[in-house]
């Protein structure tokens, strides 16, 4: 099918002249999106972007000012408790209830997205079982090393089993073993279950790998989106990896002398 042969309705995400300021400067100008079930979709940019207030709209934390955004078929701006229902978050920053054991603390998420106590129970299980958390269920979330507690912020996002999984820098201080788990149970879910991952990331090499589609955001427009191939094929330097590109396409200006003469 072509992109003109589906309705609103079919994209897991739609985006339609979004746009959005704090105060006199604009963030985010006109964007558009379209993802379809199943997407693994890289979202790039340099800091301060736009990246994160545009994660913030879609998960209906804040309201836009122009625009329209649809997630797993709900408008977010006219009711976004019902559109939050389909989607999980995981954030850069972790934030979790340090006294409750992990076990207590996935049971809890799962039952306040309107799972039985004995059905959270069991997908909590899972969920530990898989992510290898199984020995520290037990143990105050408090005393978890920071990718043990990623790993628990990733769980409690898939317990409600989400169509739509929003991603921001999730792999910040977990280890190569605990980041291949992770990537393996993703490609699992987009391919196998049909969730579209909207993930966003500074390490271009982790996004050229897992990704299918990415759209790169500067000054709050967004300069172009596609494939990784794409996107390598507009590169000015043949085979050039999605890092030249996206230097690219943002004009970042890269220090070509960074020697420090006083530095022993």
């Amino acid at each position: 099918m072509q992109p003109d042969d589906y309705s609103i309705d079919d994209y897991s995400i739609y985006v339609h002249r979004l746009s959005h300021r704090y105060g006199e400067r604009t963030v985010l100008k006109r964007i558009e999106l379209r993802l379809l079930p199943g997407a693994f979709f890289g979202f790039l940019g340099q800091n301060g972007a736009g990246k994160s207030t545009l994660i913030r709209l879609l998960c209906g934390f804040t309201p836009p000012m122009k625009g329209e955004i649809r997630v797993a078929g709900v408008d977010m701006v006219r009711d976004p408790m019902a559109a939050r229902q389909h989607i999980g978050v995981v954030s850069e920053d972790v934030a979790l209830y340090d006294r409750l054991t992990g076990a207590e603390f996935l049971e809890f998420a799962g039952q306040m997205h309107g799972l039985s106590a004995a059905e959270a129970r069991k997908r909590a299980s899972d969920l530990l079982e898989r992510l290898d958390l199984t020995d520290a269920a037990g143990r105050a979330i408090g005393s978890y090393s920071l990718g043990m507690q990623k790993k628990t912020a990733f769980a409690a996002a898939l317990i409600h089993a989400p169509r739509v999984l929003f991603l921001d820098e999730p792999f910040n201080g977990v280890d190569a073993a605990s980041t291949r788990t992770l990537c393996a149970l993703l490609k699992h879910l987009t391919g196998e279950r049909g969730v579209t991952v909207f993930f966003t990331s500074h390490v271009l090499e982790m996004a050229e790998r897992l990704c299918d589609r990415i759209a790169i955001l500067h000054e709050g427009e967004i300069q172009r989106q596609g494939t990784v191939a794409e996107l390598k094929a507009e590169a000015v330097q043949q085979g050039a990896a999605l890092e030249e590109v996206f230097l690219q396409r943002t004009g970042a200006r890269i220090a070509e002398h960074v020697a420090l003469e006083w530095f022993a």
